[in-house]
């Protein structure tokens, strides 16, 4: 990767939505340099997937959550940020070291929902390997879905 490559991606975090023509007149390349190196950027892996970035307050889901979890050793970490990965208010997991075995991002639309996300009936609290939670409402967020500058 050089640095037209590394032009090309800071330029698509910023808007993925942006047409070959309009990358090459803002980096002053050719059409056919950029479309040619975003192709082989996304069969390399290097880009992954494009996706729309939402209001969260505009659909619905207003309120943030980190969730901490602590688990029993009678399922490992990974098994549980399996199931974890497939509940519809999860936006992220994460398998971690440190005081936490799993961290995750959960979008609510309010504090009742995120009491039955942890204690309802099918809550973290329910699953038999899951030993702790501890929850941090986000107050404010100040940086998210950001550019990682390359």
């Amino acid at each position: 990767m050089d640095d037209t490559d590394k032009k090309i991606l800071n330029e698509l975090q910023e808007n993925s939505n942006r047409r070959v023509s309009e990358l090459s007149k803002t980096l002053h390349l050719p059409r056919t340099t950029v479309h040619n190196r975003t192709q082989k950027l996304e069969k390399s892996g290097v880009i992954e997937r494009y996706k729309a970035i939402l209001n969260m307050r505009k659909i619905g889901k207003p309120v943030t959550v980190l969730v901490n979890i602590i688990i029993t050793s009678k399922e490992n970490a990974y098994e549980i940020a399996e199931r974890l990965k497939k509940r519809d208010n999860v936006e992220e997991v994460y398998v971690t070291a440190g005081q936490f075995d799993i961290v995750v991002k959960v979008r609510l639309k309010d504090n009742e929902e995120l009491s039955e996300f942890i204690f309802g009936k099918t809550g973290l609290r329910s699953w038999p390997s899951v030993e702790r939670t501890e929850s941090m409402i986000v107050l404010q967020t100040l940086k998210e879905n950001g550019v990682i500058w390359l």
